[in-house]
């Protein structure tokens, strides 16, 4: 009898050490909130990386981090990326097979979720490019600016942005080259129930706006339909230093979309329709080519103002990590994204833009057809 309770306790310090090995192993390497579930014959991990725009990067270097030895004979070791302090889903790590999480991942999830203990302080470094072409006297007209943010979670789901601006280059309007306050919102992320996300903001944005912003959308990561719905109440805010001009919120901007994954070389269709930014209705189709660090998507738009097409690029900034301690990150972008219009007068069809991804744009990486298609 003695000898079974001295084997019992054996293994429960080796369950808990090897635990807790991973756990530091992954915080080291840069992952947050790190929590480990072990059920019967399966380890779920639980874990956030903000250095990755795409989660299979993340997934891909937690199992390279985590050795053989620390899993039981014949355990399955299953991968739960959060994305701003949210799970997405629950991976295989054989086949990156996507499934929903169980009552009882979520609650424990809920339990462990420690925010200002599982979070470091993360400062992002975020270039700010718009860019205009072809006027005679000044061929090429461009606003380079350094964003030096940082995302504080307050509650689950709940984060506060905020950050100065560092003017480097500006030759396309009057706005001074002093230092002044970034993009700077409130913002809520959560999926409330299985394959249904909503977004929340309210704040100061970019394209100079301000107000409060709403997105909804329906995507099931192992389907290849996917839609949604956003809207917002906005202003046109100006600073200059630590001075402010303000209009009043009186514009309205309303949009749905469908986007469908084609069955070949991970691409998507998009078509958008509503009232846009500058109030123009109309429609606008996306084609979107995913590369496993990259994002390339050609576009065309039709509104009531206008026609134009163009494209876009989105991927993170090299180097990444440029320092990092348990409690504190300095790093480059998650994801810089560009777009350039052939028709760079009116603005036609243009998205609104937030302190983070659009939602389509950040479920798209989780679709388990793109992420078996990369492993």
């Amino acid at each position: 009898m003695r000898k079974i309770w001295i084997n019992f306790f054996f293994c429960l310090f080796t369950i808990v050490f090897q635990a807790q090995n991973i756990k530091d192993t992954l915080t080291k390497a840069g992952f947050e909130n790190v929590q480990i579930l072990r059920t019967k014959d399966t380890l779920d991990l639980f874990f956030e990386h903000r250095e990755f725009r795409n989660p299979f990067h993340s997934m891909r270097y937690a199992g390279l981090l985590i050795s053989k030895k620390s899993l039981q004979d014949g355990e399955e070791l299953n991968f739960i990326p959060i994305y701003h302090n949210v799970p997405m889903g629950k991976y295989n790590s054989k086949d990156l097979e996507y499934s929903r999480l169980s009552r009882s991942e979520t609650a424990y999830f809920k339990d462990q979720n420690k925010l200002f203990k599982n979070y470091r302080l993360s400062l992002r470094l975020h270039p700010e490019v718009i860019s205009r072409f072809g006027f005679y006297s000044d061929p090429f007209e461009t606003k380079f600016n350094i964003n030096l943010d940082t995302r504080v979670y307050i509650a689950r789901g709940l984060s506060v942005q905020t950050g100065i601006v560092i003017p480097i280059v500006n030759n396309l309007d009057n706005q001074n080259m002093q230092l002044r306050l970034a993009p700077s919102m409130l913002h809520y992320f959560n999926q409330p129930w299985d394959h249904n996300f909503i977004s929340a903001s309210v704040g100061s944005f970019y394209n100079n706006r301000y107000g409060v912003d709403l997105e909804f959308r329906h995507a099931n990561f192992s389907k290849r339909w996917s839609y949604g719905i956003a809207t917002g109440l906005t202003g046109f805010y100006w600073l200059n230093g630590l001075s402010l001009y303000n209009e009043p919120l009186d514009d309205i901007y309303a949009t749905a979309d469908v986007e469908y994954r084609l069955p070949l070389e991970n691409l998507s269709i998009k078509l958008t329709a509503g009232q846009f930014l500058f109030k123009d209705k109309g429609v606008r189709f996306d084609l979107i080519k995913q590369f496993a660090a990259a994002e390339i998507g050609l576009f065309a738009s039709a509104t009531d103002i206008g026609t134009t097409t163009g494209f876009q690029f989105a991927f993170a900034l090299f180097p990444g990590k440029i320092f990092r301690n348990r409690k504190v990150e300095l790093r480059t972008t998650e994801e810089f994204r560009w777009e350039y219009t052939y028709n760079n007068v009116d603005a036609v069809g243009q998205n609104f833009r937030i302190g983070m991804p659009r939602l389509s744009d950040i479920l798209r990486q989780y679709n388990q057809n793109y992420l078996n298609s990369l492993n």
